[in-house]
C-alpha cells in the first residue's frame, strides 16, 4: 500500500513539473505568443495532487475555469503510463556525410509488469535540420520486456553522402507513453525515449591566420594587416571580404567600435585550389581617437564545412597619442642618500602574423628636481640599459611555419629599463620626472639608502 502511495505522489509531482515546463516553454517552441488559457490556481493544483496522493478528499479550492469536471480516479488513470530505464538517455557524436556509426542501448523494465516496446524514430519539431528516419534503424524491431527484464538494441546510424552540414536531433522512442498535459500540447512528450544529437561535419578545407588581431596604433597614423587565407581543397573557393560581424560575439560596444571609415579592404574574389590568397586591411586613425576600439572582418567563405566564426577575424586596437607632459611623483630623501630610479616598460608583439611593422624601442625623458639645488634641476643620462626579451617556440601562438618565415623561435614580448643614480643626494623632497616614448606603458621604482 505505502508503495502505491509513493508511486502517485511521484506521478502527481512529474505532472506538475511537466506542465509548469510545458507552460512557459509552448509559446517559444511554436514561435508566437501562447493562445488564450484557463486561469491556473497552482495552489490549488498542488494541494489537489498531494491530498489525491494520500488518498484523502481535496479542501475545496478555486478551480481552473472552463475546465471538464473528472474524479481523482479517472486523473490518476491518465498518468499511468510505464517507465522504463534507459541507458544511455542521451547519445551525441560527429560523422561526416557518408559516415557511419553503431552503438548499444539498454533498456530495463522495473515494473512489475511486461511491457511491449516498439522502436521508432520521432524528428525533433524544431531546429534548422532534420534527420531522415532511413537513416537510423533499431535492432531488434520490437520486444516484449518481462517484469524486470532488460533488452539491448544495437542503433545504426548512417549519413547520406549529399547530407548538409549542420546539427541534426531526433528521438528513439520505444513505447507510446507520453506525460499529459493539461491543455492541448504542438507535440508529444514522450516518457519512454533517447535523445540523440548528431553533428555532420566536413574537415575545412579553409585556414585563416590570425583570427585575431590586437594592436596599438597611435592616433593620426595608419596601421596596415594582413589576413592569410590557404585553400587546401582542390576546386576554388570563392571570398567576399565586408566590415562587421565578428565584434558582436564579445557583447554591445556602442562606444567604441571601430567606425567603417577607418577601414579599407583590399582582396581577391576568390582563392584558388591549394593556393593562398592575402587580405588586406588597412586602418587609418584619426587624430582625436583616443582608448579601445573592437570590431571585425567578415570573410564571407564560400565553404560550409566552415563554421559561423570561422568566417570572421577580430580586431581589437588600442589607440594611444605620445605625451606632451611628463608624469611627476614627489618623494622624500634623507642627507647624502644614494637615489636610484628604475624605469620598465614592455612592449607585446600582438600582431607578428598580421603583417604589422615592428616597433620603435621604447625611450624615457627623465629628470630629477630639487627646490635647493642650482638651477632646480637634474637630467641624468642612464647608468645601466637592460633589454629582456621573451621567446616563444610557438606554443603560444600559431606555429611560425605555418604562417611565415621567422623560424622556430618568436619573440612574445620585451621589456626595455633604465637605470638613474645619484650619490650623496642633498635631503629634501625631491621630485621625478617621465616622460616616456613609444611606451604603451610603464613602471618606475626608486630605492634610497645604501645597498
Amino acid at each position: 500500500m505505502k508503495e502505491e502511495e509513493a508511486k502517485k505522489k511521484a506521478k502527481a509531482a512529474v505532472v506538475l513539473g511537466v506542465f509548469l515546463l510545458s507552460f512557459f516553454s509552448v509559446a517559444a517552441v511554436a514561435g508566437q505568443a501562447a493562445p488564450p488559457q484557463p486561469v491556473l490556481n497552482l495552489g490549488a493544483v498542488v494541494i489537489g495532487l498531494e491530498a489525491g496522493a494520500a488518498g484523502q478528499a481535496s479542501l475545496p479550492q478555486p478551480a481552473l475555469v472552463e475546465t471538464s469536471e473528472q474524479s481523482e480516479e479517472e486523473q490518476h488513470e491518465q498518468v499511468d503510463y510505464k517507465i522504463l530505464q534507459i541507458s544511455p538517455k542521451h547519445e551525441w557524436f560527429e560523422l561526416k556525410p557518408g559516415g557511419e556509426k553503431e552503438f548499444t542501448v539498454k533498456v530495463k523494465n522495473k515494473n512489475e509488469e511486461a511491457v511491449f516496446t516498439s522502436p521508432r524514430i520521432e524528428t525533433q519539431p524544431f531546429g534548422e535540420y532534420f534527420v531522415e528516419e532511413d537513416w537510423i534503424t533499431v535492432e531488434p524491431g520490437s520486444a516484449e520486456l518481462k517484469a524486470g527484464g532488460e533488452q539491448e538494441y544495437t542503433v545504426t546510424v548512417k549519413i547520406p553522402e549529399d547530407a548538409e552540414i549542420g546539427h541534426y536531433s531526433a528521438q528513439i522512442v520505444f513505447t507510446n507513453d507520453t506525460i499529459p498535459t493539461p491543455y492541448p500540447a504542438p507535440f508529444p512528450v514522450y516518457v519512454n525515449s533517447l535523445s540523440l544529437s548528431i553533428q555532420v561535419w566536413e574537415p575545412p578545407k579553409i585556414v585563416v591566420q590570425p583570427q585575431y588581431i590586437h594592436d596599438r596604433v597611435e592616433a593620426g597614423e595608419s596601421q596596415e594587416y594582413e589576413i592569410q587565407i590557404e585553400n587546401k581543397g582542390d576546386k576554388a573557393i570563392a571570398i567576399s571580404p565586408e566590415i562587421g560581424g565578428e565584434e558582436r560575439r564579445y557583447g554591445p560596444f556602442e562606444n567604441n567600435l571601430i567606425p567603417e571609415d577607418w577601414l579599407t579592404i583590399d582582396a581577391p574574389a576568390k582563392v584558388e585550389a591549394n593556393s593562398k590568397a592575402t587580405v588586406k586591411v588597412a586602418v587609418n586613425v584619426p587624430e582625436d581617437a583616443k582608448g579601445r576600439y573592437e570590431g571585425g572582418i567578415n570573410l564571407n567563405i564560400d565553404d560550409p564545412s566552415i563554421e559561423r566564426w570561422n568566417h570572421e577575424v577580430h580586431l581589437s586596437l588600442e589607440v594611444w597619442k605620445q605625451p606632451t607632459t611628463p608624469f611627476r611623483e614627489d618623494f622624500t630623501v634623507k642627507q647624502g642618500e644614494k637615489v636610484s630610479v628604475v624605469v620598465t616598460a614592455r612592449q607585446y608583439a600582438y600582431d607578428k602574423y598580421g603583417g604589422a611593422e615592428e616597433k620603435e624601442e621604447p625611450s624615457f625623458d627623465v629628470a630629477l628636481m630639487l627646490a635647493t639645488l642650482e638651477g632646480g634641476k637634474l637630467t641624468p643620462e642612464p647608468s645601466k640599459t637592460v633589454k629582456t626579451a621573451h621567446i616563444s617556440l610557438g606554443m603560444g601562438y600559431l606555429p611560425p611555419w605555418e604562417a611565415s618565415s621567422e623560424g622556430m623561435y618568436h619573440v612574445t614580448s620585451t621589456e626595455y629599463s633604465e637605470t638613474y643614480e645619484i650619490t650623496n643626494a642633498p635631503g629634501g623632497v625631491w621630485t621625478l620626472e617621465i616622460l616616456p616614448r613609444n611606451a604603451e606603458s610603464f613602471e618606475y621604482t626608486i630605492e634610497m639608502g645604501d645597498e
